[in-house]
């Protein structure tokens, strides 16, 4: 066994299948460290380190370039720029790894490490904010998706920053629509009445809005959940009825088409790419803060779930794989939680009701038997 001390705590180095693997046992016992090392080994042996796939797992730059083309295929170009900074990041900390021996460990410390560093261009010297670093890991775990591998971030590295949401109220969703200007007005009420990402909305084609099944297709997304059929209410129906009609007349691929403005010639075969100055003013003109179009998303799946919708319907409508993940975006109200304990306290009534004629049918049959 080969172990040594950095400072207080001691490391491990040995060669296995051709690689150098060299850690930090988080000890600083020397017995406790070479026990650490002889797990280590044996795991790798046992091969549920990953060592006995086929094909070695590439290093860690191979890895994201890999990523990087796939990306630039798969994504949008605002989205793949954000996955390729991302990927930058990422390097920095863990270039020259081989991507199965990156542990959670190494991970939390570029999580740690990220939050302590100066945001760049940074006058004020404030640090790096959480959601910078989720969208790092982020992008760190759809490079292991991609590699089909398992990947090396928990749960609890994510911020609490990071799965935030918010629930609009009745009140703020009239004061914004009030103040929306078009067509933010009518995509805010799609994604309120469908369920639907801001940039699926923005990407509806014409030939994709079925009015008479009351559906519209969404091909895109990350995963095959997310490639679905969403029904249309009356509300949504209407809206894009509206807007199908107009973009026939203007020979328009899409539903919503990058608008005429300062700066911006009107392109018709072009979808719209943000909504967010219009966004930004309507909220300022409504006096709501705290507010994203995303937020409108979130809203749908709670209504849907006060509604009384099952979570396994709500995940096929939002386009996710787990209903783990649809559960992030359910915010029950005060009131529905007290009606849901109220109807169990209804439940347990009824079992002890129950539970007491049970017991006054036996002692009525005993008293006729004696």
């Amino acid at each position: 066994m080969a172990v040594y001390r950095r400072g207080k705590i001691w490391w491990y180095v040995f060669e296995f299948d051709g690689r150098r693997i060299r850690e930090s046992s988080g000890f600083m016992n020397k017995t406790a460290a070479q026990r650490v090392e002889a797990k280590r080994k044996a795991d790798l042996l046992d091969g549920r380190a990953g060592f006995l796939r086929k094909v070695a797992p590439p290093k860690f730059e191979d890895a994201v370039e890999s990523f990087k083309t796939w990306s630039k295929n798969h994504h949008r170009p605002k989205t793949h720029e954000l996955h390729k900074l991302n990927c930058d990041t990422l390097l920095r900390y863990f270039r020259g790894k081989w991507v199965d021996l990156i542990t959670p460990e190494m991970v939390e410390d570029f999580r740690q490490g990220r939050l302590r560093e100066t945001r760049r261009n940074a006058k004020d010297g404030s640090t790096v904010s959480p959601a910078t670093v989720n969208r790092a890991l982020s992008t760190l775990r759809l490079i292991y998706h991609r590699l089909e591998l398992k990947t090396p971030t928990r749960k609890g590295m994510f911020s609490k920053e990071e799965g935030q949401t918010r629930v609009v109220s009745v009140d703020e969703e009239t004061a914004y629509l009030l103040t929306a200007s078009q067509p933010l007005r009518d995509i805010a009420m799609v994604i309120l009445h469908t369920g639907m990402r801001p940039e699926e909305v923005f990407r509806i084609e014409v030939r994709n809005v079925d009015l008479r099944r009351k559906t519209v297709f969404n091909p895109w997304g990350k995963t095959k959940a997310a490639k679905r059929i969403v029904p249309l209410d009356e509300e949504a129906l209407g809206i894009l009825g509206g807007r199908v009609e107009l973009a026939q007349r203007a020979k328009s691929r899409y539903v919503f088409w990058s608008p005429q403005g300062p700066g911006r010639p009107e392109n018709k075969e072009r979808t719209i790419g943000s909504v967010r100055k219009a966004h930004d003013a309507a909220i300022g003109r409504a006096g709501i803060e705290d507010f994203r179009l995303y937020d409108l998303r979130h809203t749908f799946a709670t209504r849907a779930a006060q509604a009384g919708v099952d979570v396994l319907t709500l995940a096929a409508l939002l386009g996710h794989t787990t209903v783990q993940m649809t559960s992030r975006y359910v915010h029950p109200t005060d009131a529905h939680k007290a009606d849901a304990a109220k109807k169990l306290e209804n439940y347990n009534a009824q079992l002890v009701a129950e539970m007491i004629e049970r017991q006054q049918k036996v002692s009525t049959i005993s008293a006729t038997v004696n």
